[in-house]
C-alpha cells in the first residue's frame, strides 16, 4: 500500500514520460525555432539566406531534442540543459536585436 505522498511505481513511471513527453514535443519545438532563430540572425550571410539556415538548423534541431529526451536517463538533467540551452538562444536572440 502507498503512503501519502508517495507515488507508486507504475504512477511514477507514467509522470516521468508524461513529462519527457512534454520537454520533447513543445519544449523541442521552443528550442529548436529559438535556435533557428538563433542561426538566422548569427549567420554572416544575407538576411534571407540566414532565414533558409536557420530554418533549416530547427528542423535538424528538433528530432535531436525529441530523441535526447528519451534517451537520457535524469529527467532533471534534461529540464536544466535543454532551459538552459533554450535560454543561451534566446539571449543570443535579444542581443542580435530581435525583439517580439
Amino acid at each position: 500500500m502507498a503512503l501519502a505522498g508517495n507515488l507508486s511505481p507504475a504512477v511514477q513511471a507514467r509522470l516521468n514520460v508524461a513529462l519527457r513527453a512534454l520537454v520533447a514535443g513543445p519544449g523541442g519545438y521552443g528550442l529548436a525555432s529559438l535556435g533557428g532563430m538563433a542561426l538566422g540572425l548569427w549567420l554572416p550571410l544575407s538576411r534571407a539566406d540566414g532565414a533558409m539556415g536557420g530554418t533549416l538548423c530547427g528542423l535538424l534541431l528538433w528530432p535531436v531534442v525529441f530523441i535526447a529526451a528519451f534517451g537520457v536517463s535524469s529527467l532533471r538533467r534534461l529540464v536544466l540543459v535543454a532551459g538552459a540551452c533554450m535560454g543561451a538562444f534566446a539571449l543570443m536572440v535579444l542581443v542580435a536585436g530581435w525583439r517580439p
